[in-house]
């Protein structure tokens, strides 16, 4: 059985040739200076005084992080504008916002032909990506001693908000068919995965987060609308962190540590389809 899974998952990465097929170049993404990293699988657009991600398109073109910028960040509305990206990182200190698009409180280098590297302007933070044909990983290399951080996906699945047409797992199960309403509930579900993917009923797809390096510590999972009414509402996006405790307090504090993104072409709507991405994302560590 688990022969059949690792070919079926082997199989998956078909197409990717992993072959240093990587340009990185600039450009501007909602107004900010960018690099524009260009891969077989995927398209990433990172604000170098942000230090993070604004836009992420898959293959096809379109944006699963999808940050906009709105005339006042406010709650819940932001959900469909300024609380979007991906990792940001750092959450209530002298550097918060370093990691998420739209602020400025990080320096970004290109260290060579498949490397960039961010550094806070204070200093304390620096964290470097790597990318590949088929996906991209993160070293957190240095860290404000006095202050932890997350690791947060915050976006639209296959670039829209439609709760009832998608689905998630991770390193406990999955796909996962139900999702936590943070505006509702007041929070999202808690575990402990070492990795987790997005899905969409329409779409042959997902988009994969993964924790290198992995802890006992808390992460988190749920859907934020960008009204009052919730999964309801016509805009919104997926709240994903690991080491993100209740009340959206951080906690991780390794240095170093490696987080991995990137997309998988196939959609897992299988209890097989599931532990066949659970090969491939599993077992193709870096």
């Amino acid at each position: 059985m688990t022969n059949k899974y690792m070919f079926m998952a082997a199989a998956l990465w078909t197409g990717l040739s992993c072959s240093g097929k990587v340009t990185i170049t600039g450009g501007t993404d909602e107004d900010q200076e960018c690099f524009v990293i260009r891969t077989e699988s995927a398209t990433y657009y990172y604000q170098k005084d942000a230090g993070g991600f604004s836009s992420i398109h898959d293959r096809d073109g379109v944006d699963w992080i999808h940050y906009n910028r709105s005339p006042g960040e406010s709650y819940p509305a932001s959900a469909a504008s300024d609380f979007r990206g991906l990792p940001n990182m750092v959450y209530r200190s002298d550097d918060s916002g370093a990691g998420h698009p739209g602020f400025d409180k990080c320096r970004t280098f290109k260290v060579d032909d498949t490397t960039i590297r961010t550094v806070s302007r204070s200093g304390l933070w620096q964290w470097s990506w790597k990318f590949t044909d088929k996906d991209a990983v993160m070293t957190v290399e240095k860290t404000d001693p006095g202050h932890a951080y997350w690791f947060l996906y915050e976006g639209p699945i296959a670039g829209r908000f439609d709760p009832a047409n998608q689905y998630w797992g991770n390193s406990s199960g999955g796909p996962i068919h139900s999702f936590q309403d943070y505006v509702k509930q007041g929070g999202g579900v808690y575990g402990q995965w070492d990795w987790a993917y997005f899905g969409d009923n329409t779409v042959d797809r997902v988009f994969f987060l993964q924790q290198l390096d992995p802890d006992d510590l808390p992460d988190t999972m749920g859907y934020m609308g960008c009204t009052s009414d919730g999964l309801d509402s016509l805009d919104g996006m997926v709240v994903f962190g690991f080491g993100r405790e209740k009340r959206a307090r951080p906690v991780m504090t390794r240095v170093p540590a490696r987080f991995r993104i990137g997309f998988v072409d196939r959609k897992i709507d299988t209890g097989d389809a599931h532990r066949e991405i659970a090969m491939v994302i599993g077992n193709d560590r870096h």
